[in-house]
């Protein structure tokens, strides 16, 4: 399929139901994993179970990709088999453009396969999605994201203020964008 992507150590595909319950116990209901998102740890598997549904990848009968708000892949370990995390591209209205997004577990924190991953996620956006320029941004306090968007060639463009899903807190952010060619 178009939408599994190979890199050096990482297997990247769409993730399923049947993924529930290593994505609710290893990052989606990691309220330290979400410290500086805009969405909120779920509270159960049943908000994973519902994600899910969300970020279902739409394809046509033979497999082509049909236009969608966001494409998400699964991070999965080559070494290991182990899913640990998911990225992609979310539609930003505010922006009218594609940002990318990630999370993955701790554990697998400061190993380079985040920034892997959206290096490969990117090329795939430009050659198969018609994507030419996209947005990113980090909590200002979120050093560790500044360094992916950083890595991957995002430029600074201006602060911002992000409003977080519960619609009580904001937090100051950063703001990047980055042109993509094929």
């Amino acid at each position: 399929m178009i939408n599994i992507i190979e890199t050096e150590r990482l297997f990247l595909r769409p993730l399923t139901l049947e993924d529930a319950d290593i994505a609710y116990y290893g990052w989606t209901g990691d309220a330290e994993v979400a410290e500086y998102v805009s969405w909120l740890p779920h509270h159960s598997i049943d908000d994973t179970i519902e994600w899910l549904k969300e970020i279902e990848w739409k394809q046509d009968d033979i497999g082509n990709i049909l236009p969608n708000d966001n494409y998400i892949w699964g991070f999965v370990l080559k070494e290991t088999e182990q899913l640990f995390g998911s990225g992609g591209l979310i539609w930003e209205e505010r922006w009218q453009h594609f940002q990318i997004g990630y999370n993955i577990m701790r554990t697998h924190w400061n190993h380079g396969y985040t920034t892997e991953a959206m290096q490969a996620i990117l090329s795939f956006a430009a050659a198969n999605l018609g994507i030419k320029r996209i947005a990113g941004s980090h909590a200002k306090e979120n050093l560790a994201s500044a360094k992916v968007l950083e890595k991957l060639g995002f430029v600074y463009e201006r602060d911002g203020i992000v409003s977080h899903v519960d619609g009580v807190r904001h937090f100051d952010n950063r703001e990047y964008f980055l042109e993509l060619s094929r």
